[in-house]
């Protein structure tokens, strides 16, 4: 399984990255192994599989090869793989290019009853890496991207500093008209390709910035991040 690491942004992630794969100069902004369904690695670290593997069809190989052997022992994956705040989601699905599912209850018990509803789809086939979620509970920052309580699909704007609501479903929305929600949102959801260089410099013209929670040891990366 390939997860979209938050990397500097949470301390008890970072120190399972760096097990993953560490630098000279510690935690590095990607991290690559196969790993056990225990957690234990099953090969050496590096920054990516074509460092570890350089071809594609040796990855491949060595994908199929390791999933043979606990095939019959794996189970389906039940959690929402969620990001910590609606701050971080907007980043990190506008960085990504996806759509952000945000997932609103009026207490942590309702918030959490409807995310299992939305990860049931989110791991679907037609769905799974679709896009990014946020589970949030009252009150939350940028009131705006989820102005009702229930499930929206918001397409974050280039830099992750607000978005536009482009479905909302209610709570009690049943499985199909979620489903059909998330469809449609995912489908709207617009994007057109950035040049990494004139991005940065439009941040930068505009005073944008954004500065981690842990320190950035990546000597390739800058810590205040555009």
């Amino acid at each position: 399984m390939c997860v979209r690491p938050q990397t500097y942004e949470d301390a008890e992630e970072a120190k399972i990255l760096s097990y993953v794969f560490a630098g000279r100069s510690g935690l590095e902004n990607t991290s690559f192994a196969l790993l056990d369904p225990a957690g234990k690695k099953l090969t050496a670290g590096s920054r990516s599989p074509s460092m570890s593997y350089g071809e594609v069809e040796r990855f491949v190989a060595a994908l199929d090869s390791t999933a043979a052997k606990y095939t019959e022992k794996a189970k389906p994956i039940e959690a929402l793989p969620t990001l910590r705040n609606l701050r971080l989601a907007l980043n990190v699905a506008a960085a990504d290019m996806r759509p952000l599912v945000i997932v609103r209850g009026k207490d942590e018990a309702a918030a959490q009853t409807l995310a299992r509803k939305v990860a049931k789809l989110a791991w679907s086939e037609e769905q799974v890496g679709e896009a990014h979620y946020v589970v949030l509970q009252e009150p939350i920052e940028f009131e705006a991207l989820a102005p009702e309580l229930g499930t929206s699909v918001v397409q974050p704007d280039p830099y992750g500093l607000g978005g536009k609501v482009l479905v909302h479903v209610k709570p009690e929305a049943d499985a199909k008209e979620l489903a059909r929600a998330l469809v449609s949102g995912f489908k709207q959801h617009k994007v057109k390709a950035r040049e990494h260089d004139a991005h940065v410099r439009e941040a930068r013209r505009r005073g944008i910035e954004w500065e981690s929670l842990l320190p950035v040891s990546d000597p390739q990366v800058p810590e205040r991040r555009n």
